[in-house]
């Protein structure tokens, strides 16, 4: 009524062991960061989702709670699906009309969509327009068009219908205004890449699921999402020191390094995750290109986990950082020791905030 929050955004993210939800409100043209919130999701996932009996019942109620503890003011939302619940892939196809490249992206979907595509909310977008002397991940490397037309990179994204629906319920019960839906993946790179130029890979290490993104110059060229994540970090400490689940989950956030070479103990999780992104990085650069690798950014709950930069740093021989979703906001400077100790965890929260700050600004 009368315009208020019209300049004030949620980002809700429904993790696999959390909920986060940020709020974000644009004030001289940039985006101020003014509540967040987070819980548990305890007893309430199967394995690797949330449980479906409970997205219709005890989900609403978590949540109308958080946003009501929390004095949250916006009622404008932007939600996220997990990775593994999407699909994200590049493709290429020859110079042709927008109407005969709509039908051939839905042929070529076929390929990659292991369902009726009824059954899914496809969307597709023209990322790059080339003369193909770079080849696209899972393709064969292909040689230049000598006619000198240009090829198309289309970036394909598709999500269940079921899902979809699922998150506009969710919207409905919770009073909220549902401005969009996403993948997560495009969240990540929103908040801990933004416009900045280069290339990289998000390492977003959650609690049972690794989400990896390959980013060029902005744009997704590769998405990969694995089981592994801090529970298995958990376990392998568990297990070495004969521990029970909870103390090892205690030595885990206590700053001690257990990758730093002293220690004995092995993480089978991360060497699944360092392989995968060699794989990667095998086939998207198969020429050893000039594409150089710019750095590697860590995000999710395990991304401050002691020894991990240099771990990945050594293993792939790039330089690793932990990404840093408050870059690109603004925010009470006195709340920053408590924000820098949960702020990793709240990377997609944050990149989906911004896209109701981006799509206001754009007005």
């Amino acid at each position: 009524m009368f315009g208020l929050g019209k300049n004030t955004f949620l980002g809700i993210d429904i993790g696999t062991s959390n909920i986060k939800i940020v709020e974000l409100k644009v004030s001289g043209n940039k985006p101020i960061l003014t509540n967040y919130a987070w819980t548990y999701l305890d007893g309430l996932m199967g394995d690797r989702d949330l449980k479906s009996s409970y997205f219709d019942t005890v989900l609403p109620e978590y949540m109308k709670r958080m946003l009501n503890e929390a004095k949250m003011k916006g009622k404008q939302a932007h939600f996220s699906i997990p990775a593994f619940g999407g699909l994200i892939t590049l493709i290429e196809f020859p110079e042709m009309t927008e109407e005969d490249l709509d039908q051939a992206i839905k042929f070529e979907a076929h390929k990659y969509i292991p369902t009726n595509l009824d059954e899914v909310v496809l969307s597709w977008d023209i990322v790059k327009k080339s003369n193909s002397k770079n080849s696209i991940i899972g393709q064969p490397k292909k040689q230049p068009d000598q006619s000198g037309k240009e090829k198309n990179q289309v970036l394909l994204v598709a999500a269940p219908k079921s899902k979809v629906a699922k998150y506009e319920k969710l919207a409905r019960d919770l009073k909220l205004e549902l401005k969009s839906i996403e993948i997560e993946s495009f969240s990540l790179v929103r908040s801990l890449i933004g416009n900045d130029q280069g290339n990289f890979i998000i390492i977003d290490i959650g609690s049972r699921v690794c989400n990896i993104i390959l980013v060029e110059k902005g744009v997704i060229k590769a998405n990969r999402n694995i089981d592994a994540g801090g529970q298995e970090i958990s376990k392998a400490i568990s297990k070495s020191m004969n521990i029970d689940s909870d103390r090892a989950e205690k030595l885990k956030i206590s700053g001690k390094n257990f990758l730093d070479g002293e220690s004995s103990i092995k993480f089978p999780t991360l060497e699944l995750i360092v392989g995968e992104i060699s794989r990667i990085l095998g086939a998207y650069y198969k020429d050893g290109s000039d594409h150089a690798l710019d750095g590697l950014i860590l995000s999710g709950g395990t991304a401050g986990f002691p020894g991990l930069q240099e771990y990945f740093s050594k293993a792939l021989n790039v330089k690793s950082i932990v990404g840093n979703p408050l870059g690109r906001i603004e925010y009470d400077k006195r709340l920053e020791p408590k924000m820098k100790e949960v702020m990793d965890q709240f990377s997609v929260a944050i990149g989906l905030a911004l896209k109701g700050v981006e799509d206001y600004l754009r007005k």
